[in-house]
C-alpha cells in the first residue's frame, strides 16, 4: 500500500509539470549525460522525501486511528539453543555370555555345589556327575604310567652303555607310551564329570536335581548369565550412514526400568541389508548391574548435534503455496512484516533456523498465525 501511495504521489507531481517533462526528453536528445546525472540525484532525494514523510504518517495513522482494527501480539527475540535430532529404534538387551550348560558324562548328579543366585568366578566347580568308580580306574593307571616310566627310563640308560638288547628297549619305550596315552584318555574323561564356570557370572537357574541321571546332549544342567559385557544391536536405515558413525552419542531409555544410560556406538556394520536397506549398529554397555538380558529397550541415536541453534517455536511458522517457510516480525510502522526462512532440524516444539533470523531479531509469538503481511498490530506485553 505504501509504494503505491508513493508512486501515485510521483505521477501526480510529475503529470503537474509538463516543463519538466519536456525538458527531461530534450536532455535525452541531446545525450547530455551530465544534465541528467543530476535530475537523477534531484528525483532521488524527493523520493527519499516523500518516503520518509509517507511512514511517518502511516505510523501515526496507525496509532492515532482507533477505527483501524489491530491484531494483538505478542513477541519474543530469537534464541540460540542446543537443539539435537534422534533416530529412535527398538532393541533388545544382549549378552554374549549367557548359556545352558550341559552334561558331558553320563551318570548321576552326586553333587550341586551353586544355588541360584549365586555369583562364581570362571573354573569354580559348579556340579559333580558320579563317575562310577573312573576315577579309581584312573588311579591304577597313574601307578602302571609310574611304573612303565621307571622301566622306560632305565632300558634308556641301559640301551646309552650299550647293555641289553634293543628290542628291550624299544619294548619300553612302546609301554611307557601306550601307559601314558591310556592315563591321559581315562583323566579327560574323568574331568568330564566335573562341571565348572567357564566364566564370572551369576546362576540364573538350575534344571537338574540331586541324583538325577543325566546324559550328554539331553539333559540340561543349568543357566550361567553374565551382566559385565552387554550390548544393543539396532537396525539403522540406510539414509543415516553418513550422520552415524562410531563414537556417535546414544541414549538408550529401558522403559520397565525407568532408566536411562548415555554411551556411544560402539561398533557400525558396513553389510547393507539388500531387503531393508538398513546397517547395523552396536551399543555396548557399561555399569550393568541392574540389568537383565532381553529387556526391551529403545535407542536413541543423536546423528546430530548444534549447540548454538537458531531456534524458534514450530508452531508460529507458516508456509506459503510452494512450501515456503515463513514468521512475521514487527516494522517501525506496528504492521506486521513477513519474513522467509529456512528450517533445519526439529526438538520438543522448537524448530532450528538455518537462514533468515539472526541472535535477538523480534519476531511475533502469539498472533502470528492471524496476521497478515501489512496488517496493523498491538504488541501485548507479557
Amino acid at each position: 500500500m505504501k509504494q503505491l501511495i508513493l508512486i501515485l504521489t510521483i505521477l501526480t507531481i510529475v503529470s503537474c509539470n509538463d516543463k519538466k517533462e519536456i525538458d527531461t526528453n530534450k536532455l535525452i536528445e541531446n545525450k547530455d549525460i551530465s544534465a541528467l546525472e543530476q535530475k537523477r540525484y534531484e528525483l532521488v532525494n524527493q523520493i527519499d522525501f516523500l518516503q520518509k514523510d509517507l511512514n511517518t504518517i502511516i505510523s501515526a495513522l496507525n496509532r492515532l486511528d482507533s477505527s483501524k482494527k489491530r491484531v494483538f501480539v505478542t513477541v519474543i527475540p530469537v534464541k540460540t539453543s542446543k537443539i539435537k535430532n534422534k533416530i529412535s529404534l527398538q532393541s533388545i538387551i544382549k549378552t554374549n555370555q549367557n548359556i545352558v550348560l550341559q552334561p558331558e558324562f553320563t551318570g548321576p548328579i552326586s553333587n550341586i555345589k551353586v544355588v541360584e543366585g549365586q555369583s562364581v568366578n570362571k573354573g569354580d566347580v559348579l556340579m559333580i556327575v558320579d563317575d562310577g568308580g573312573l576315577e579309581q580306574s584312573v588311579e591304577f593307571q597313574k601307578e602302571q604310567l609310574k611304573l612303565s616310566k621307571t622301566i622306560f627310563e632305565r632300558q634308556s640308560r641301559l640301551w646309552a652303555d650299550k647293555i641289553g638288547s634293543e628290542i628291550e628297549y624299544l619294548e619300553a619305550k612302546t609301554a611307557f607310551k601306550t601307559q601314558k596315552s591310556r592315563y591321559s584318555q581315562l583323566n579327560e574323561q574323568l574331568q568330564k564329570s566335573v562341571i565348572t564356570a567357564p566364566f564370572d557370572g551369576e546362576i540364573d537357574d538350575i534344571f537338574i536335581e540331586l541324583g538325577e541321571l543325566v546324559t550328554p546332549g539331553q539333559s540340561p544342567l543349568l543357566r550361567l548369565i553374565s551382566t559385565s559385557e552387554m550390548y544393543l544391536e539396532a537396525e539403522v536405515p540406510e539414509k543415516y550412514l553418513k550422520s552415524v558413525s562410531v563414537g556417535t552419542p546414544v541414549e538408550i531409555e529401558i522403559p520397565v526400568l525407568n532408566k536411562k544410560i548415555n554411551t556411544k556406538v560402539s561398533f557400525i556394520g558396513k553389510h547393507i541389508n539388500t531387503v531393508n536397506r538398513t546397517f547395523r549398529v552396536v551399543v555396548k554397555i557399561k555399569n550393568t548391574d541392574s540389568l537383565s538380558p532381553n529387556l526391551i529397550s529403545t535407542l536413541h541415536i543423536f546423528d546430530y548435534i548444534n549447540n548454538n541453534a537458531l531456534i524458534i517455536p514450530t508452531n508460529i511458522i507458516s508456509e506459503n503455496s510452494d512450501g515456503s517457510e515463513y514468521v512475521y516480525s514487527v516494522n517501525i510502522n506496528n504492521t506486521a512484516q513477513k519474513i522467509f526462512i529456512k528450517t533445519g532440524n526439529e526438538e520438543n516444539g522448537y524448530v532450528e533456523v538455518i537462514e533468515g533470523l539472526k541472535e535477538n531479531d523480534i519476531i511475533i509469538n502469539e498472533g502470528a498465525r492471524l496476521v497478515k503481511e501489512g496488517q496493523a498490530v498491538q504488541i501485548v506485553v507479557e
